[in-house]
């Protein structure tokens, strides 16, 4: 699907990045002299017959998305299929273009450049009294447990276009990338759009392997079309040539082939996916075990025999402190922890396991050298999470659900109501197995620990459906965390551990929107 450059159009000129986050009439007449561009030069139709094979409703004529699949698993049956209209679809593109202009903006790739050059620093340990007495009391300590009490009256306030400039970007394993990760649901995450989006604006994202991603040849085969997707981004028009290749080469390593936690199998997934362009790696094994450790030893192997280029491996999920520290041994470049909160995914809800992952995490400062990714109710408590001691945060629902990104592309189920929806599966739901050939005897799927439900369309000006609005609003969440605690990085956040408080049933009632 390439389009070819016209090098004679003539490219506008990008706004300062403050007009360009602010001024109406500047951002919007960039972006529509853009789209001038883009018509001219192919890459419009390219993009729209894109979306077109995205957006089907067979799994075999939507090779490799998973599309609109309706399983026998999934609660409703009957609706029907409908498209959003042209002039909605092309709204909604106008809006992506600017995102990711905006998140890819010459001034703002400074900062991201500047965090890469650094080393990363992890949270040094600290005493508190919460973690402490939840320890003490083996009490599990769950997130929305926790609040920050704002502070750090006594200095200049932190300035939110200054923070937003600066991405904020974190050391996340071999470069700078922003704390927010994409997981590994295919519900999500299995449509060329939907990685590419991510990736381009400085996440972790996941290539799949459940559902039909079971399938090694279309795993493999969806990583190489969004690598290429990615090679033919707008961004790359006006940047110069060697912010092009860098900027290429920052986009691609942040495209995650998510590897099962077997040291039988992992070798021929990793070889597969390291062949189309994927040089960042996700094991992940939702059980404790030595899997994981033993994958991260054979995939090290295999690219030390194989003289692969530089590649990352991170890890999850990881129970333990002692898990943590072998795998950083071992050259892990970051770990995962956490487990579903009983929403898509009800794990911990059959096995009777706790969500308290944040004394894990917290127990964790001072004994590792690598960034810890949160997953499992982590995004909607973005402060709490990072001051705890995370660096990374895993969202699948919060960016994706609904989205034209997502698989399914610009059509959608109708309900009922006349209401557009997409499914939202867990990736160990009784649809999630059926799509990955898991049924049992007398079709009865095995161990399911996840539900699927569906997530309505959302529009209107400054509610499009698409990642990146998503995301920017997500992005939005951390410089807010940055701002009422008065710092200027993450990593600062880190260390404001004395604002933690444990909530009230009355506190958390109103600190929700009501």
């Amino acid at each position: 699907m390439a389009y070819r450059s016209n090098k004679s159009s003539t490219l506008p000129k990008l706004p300062e990045f403050e007009d360009f986050l602010r001024n109406k009439k500047a951002a919007e007449t960039y972006v529509s002299q853009m789209v001038k561009v883009l018509k001219k030069n192919g890459w419009w139709s390219t993009m729209q017959k894109m979306y077109a094979r995205e957006s089907t409703t067979s799994p075999t004529r939507s090779y490799p998305s998973q599309g609109l699949i309706k399983t026998e698993q999934d609660r409703s049956y009957g609706n029907k299929v409908k498209a959003i209209n042209k002039a909605f679809f092309e709204q909604v593109i106008y809006d992506w273009l600017y995102y990711i202009e905006l998140f890819n903006h010459p001034q703002r790739l400074k900062y991201l450049f500047a965090v890469s050059k650094t080393t990363f620093t992890p949270p040094p340990a600290r005493f508190s009294l919460i973690f402490f007495m939840g320890k003490l009391f083996k009490r599990a300590i769950a997130i929305n447990e926790l609040a920050l009490h704002i502070s750090k009256a006594d200095k200049d306030r932190t300035k939110r276009t200054e923070r937003f400039l600066q991405g904020p970007f974190v050391k996340l394993g071999r470069q700078a990338r922003t704390v927010f990760v994409g997981s590994a649901n295919p519900d999500i995450w299995g449509s060329v759009p939907a990685i590419a989006s991510m990736a381009m604006s400085h996440c972790l994202v996941g290539v799949p392997r459940d559902g039909y991603f079971r399938d090694l040849k279309r795993q493999a085969t969806l990583a190489k079309d969004t690598l290429d997707w990615i090679r033919q981004s707008p961004v790359l028009l006006h940047v110069a040539p060697a912010v092009r290749k860098t900027l290429l080469d920052y986009w691609i390593h942040n495209v995650m082939g998510v590897l099962e936690a077997s040291p039988d199998r992992v070798v021929e997934r990793a070889m597969a996916l390291y062949k189309v362009g994927v040089r960042t790696f996700r094991i992940y094994s939702p059980e404790p075990g030595l899997g994981p450790l033993e994958s991260l030893e054979a995939v090290r192997n295999l690219a030390k025999i194989k003289e692969w280029e530089p590649i990352e491996v991170f890890v999850g999920q990881v129970v333990s402190v002692q898990q943590a520290q072998d795998l950083d041994k071992a050259g892990a470049a970051g770990i995962i922890v956490g487990i579903g909160g009983g929403g898509r995914c009800t794990t911990g809800v059959r096995s009777g396991s706790a969500i308290d992952w944040p004394q894990l995490v917290w127990d964790l400062r001072g004994k590792i050298s690598i960034p810890v990714i949160i997953e499992g109710g982590a995004s909607d408590h973005i402060a709490q999470t990072l001051t705890v001691g995370a660096t990374g945060i895993g969202v699948t629902r919060t960016v994706g659900g609904g989205t034209i990104e997502s698989p399914g592309g610009y059509r959608y189920f109708e309900d009922e109501q006349k209401r557009l929806f997409k499914y939202y599966r867990g990736e160990a739901s009784a649809g999630m197995k059926l799509m990955g050939g898991k049924e049992g005897p007398f079709d009865i799927i095995p161990y399911v620990e996840g539900q699927s439900t569906r997530v309505l369309l959302e529009f209107g000006r400054g509610n499009l459906p698409t990642i990146l609005q998503k995301l920017n609003l997500l992005i939005g969440d951390n410089i807010m965390a940055l701002v009422f605690q008065n710092v200027d990085s993450v990593t600062e956040l880190a260390d404001c551990t004395d604002s933690l408080r444990v909530v009230s049933p009355a506190e958390s009632e109103l600190r929700h929107t009501h």
